[in-house]
């Protein structure tokens, strides 16, 4: 990795404030130049239309570009004088125009950002020796249901022509029946690094769409739920912005709707009707599942229905996200195991 891919890595560079700071546009890029060692050399960096850097040190005695530097092994007061002016003023780029994100490559930033809003849960970073690798953790008992890490291809591909591509993965958990089945997708693979008897791992270069990945990181962290804390029932989401399903529900009380991964014929479903409503307002049995469908929009794909009956009606006042939230589910974005003391509530 280049001294200034590393310098920048798991940042997103905004081109406004590179503009700000004194970046001049030339030919689709944006160049910057600062003399150091008081007038001896001259940084010059440059930073593409997708906000990568790159950059050259000029020694100005000689016209010639200047790079003992970026050989680690080279010591001495002056190489090393070079070194920290040059790494500093990267970092002030760094911190001046670019904002932090939680990974390195595009698609697992988006994954991030997903996880944050449907389970409030960000990443931590526990490895010491590898910095970037972070941790999606259950937080209702830290149990890890996702690692990310920046590998070489070939060490889920095998492939030799992949050992100088490099790439994120996520390892999570799987049912170990279903795990033949998918490895036949063309980003999962055997788990790299941990166990594969009950573990995969994803490619993150957009072979698989985010909503594949975010349906098996969904599965992943209710294998991690807590047996004892785990009720009978599931929590399925419904937009108001995309269906009204209250008025629905007031023609009938029957209706088909999307299959959630894990939910079977015979289970009870909780339908949370999302903002302005923001609460629990159904209680149902799924009577049919499998029902075939086929729909795409975007990154959203659809393949099977359920049709579920209304058991109950629940006031809107009785079960809302604040209340919910004290039974530690503070989003609800995709379908999720209902806690057991929350549906104890709903039972009162």
């Amino acid at each position: 990795m280049s001294f200034e891919s590393e310098a920048f890595k798991r940042s997103k560079t905004d081109i406004k404030k590179l503009l700000e700071f004194g970046f001049t546009p030339s030919n689709g890029r944006y160049c910057y130049s600062r003399v150091l060692l008081s007038g001896e050399f001259r940084a010059e960096i440059t930073a593409d239309e997708s906000g990568v850097f790159t950059g050259v040190v000029i020694d100005l005695n000689t016209g010639e570009e200047y790079d003992a530097f970026r050989n680690p092994h080279r010591t001495g007061e002056f190489v090393g004088r070079v070194r920290e002016e040059y790494s500093s003023l990267l970092s002030e780029i760094r911190q001046s125009c670019c904002t932090e994100m939680p990974f390195i490559f595009d698609q697992s930033n988006r994954i991030a950002k997903m996880v944050l809003e449907e389970y409030g849960e960000k990443p931590d970073y526990p490895f010491s020796t590898a910095p970037t690798y972070g941790v999606f953790r259950n937080s209702s008992n830290k149990k890890w249901y996702g690692l990310v890490m920046n590998v070489s291809r070939n060490k889920v591909t095998k492939k030799p022509s992949d050992k100088t591509v490099m790439v994120e993965i996520l390892n999570l958990k799987s049912v170990p029946e279903k795990i033949p089945e998918l490895l036949l997708h063309d980003g999962i693979y055997k788990c790299y690094h941990m166990n594969k008897e009950s573990w995969l791992s994803v490619l993150l270069d957009d072979t698989e769409t985010d909503e594949t990945v975010m349906e098996l990181l969904r599965e992943s962290k209710r294998l991690t739920d807590r047996k004892g804390n785990r009720g009978t029932g599931f929590i399925v989401p419904s937009n108001p912005k995309h269906y009204d399903i209250e008025t629905e529900f007031a023609k009938g009380t029957s209706q088909v709707w999307k299959q959630g991964k894990g939910i079977k014929k015979g289970d009870i479903v909780y339908i949370y009707v999302g903002a302005p409503v923001s609460a629990i307002r159904y209680k149902c049995i799924v009577t049919q599942t499998d029902i075939p469908y086929d729909y795409k929009e975007g990154s959203l794909t659809i393949k099977s229905l359920m049709k579920i009956e209304i058991l109950e009606y629940i006031d809107r006042k009785k079960c809302p996200l604040s209340k919910m939230k004290e039974f530690g589910v503070t989003t609800v974005r995709g379908v999720r195991y209902m806690p057991k003391e929350l549906e104890d509530y709903l039972k009162e």
